[in-house]
């Protein structure tokens, strides 16, 4: 009987050995996975947030008239849409996407020359092509002349914001006090939570 009992012993030591070398194999990968999820996390924040469908609502309200903060629409798009090609004939590429400037949702456009003869007619300023149409200060940059109505620019600026300005409320948008290039559509619903770039194609 002792005999016997000794010899089941090495056998139930190894079942337990495997049982828990397997539970510690499990673990330890486990430990892997979990550590691998947390950098990613870190590195990349908005990788543990599911990214959500339903619409935010602005934080502030547009300020002029009746326009309201930027949206990607089916109106948006289209409007958009048409202004890129409007300025495609003119040799000029469009580029717009919803952005927040100053606590202000809307569209932050720019306008670069494709075509600087073609540009001519309608722009002023140099007119390289690949490069910016001149309006004083750079598209999407928050600097005290990029305000709506800021004074000290060549005319040639001052032409060419107006003629931007002027553009935009031909095709519903607005130009918002925040600076020359930001833009809010009229009527349009609350900023989606995700940024909505729409470029020339």
């Amino acid at each position: 009987m002792h005999k016997d009992t000794l010899s089941t012993i090495p056998s139930f030591a190894v079942r337990t050995g495997r049982r828990c070398a397997a539970v510690s194999s499990r673990t330890r990968w486990s430990s892997v996975a979990t550590a691998l999820l947390m950098a990613a996390c870190v590195h990349s924040p908005q990788a543990a947030v599911p990214a959500s469908s339903e619409p935010r609502a602005a934080s502030a309200s547009a300020g002029q008239g009746s326009a309201q903060p930027c949206a990607e629409t089916a109106a948006s798009r289209s409007a958009l849409q048409g202004i890129t090609q409007e300025l495609k004939a003119q040799g000029l590429a469009f580029r717009a996407s919803c952005q927040v400037a100053q606590s202000r949702s809307g569209w932050v456009v720019q306008v670069k020359v494709t075509d600087g003869v073609k540009a001519s007619k309608v722009v002023r300023g140099p007119l390289a092509d690949g490069h910016d149409v001149d309006m004083g200060t750079p598209p999407g940059v928050e600097l005290a002349g990029a305000q709506t109505g800021a004074q000290g620019f060549s005319p040639d600026v001052q032409h060419n914001r107006d003629w931007l300005r002027g553009l935009m409320a031909r095709h519903q948008f607005d130009n918002l006090p925040t600076a020359w290039w930001h833009f809010a559509q009229r009527g349009a619903a609350p900023a989606s939570s995700a940024d909505t770039d729409l470029a020339s194609r």
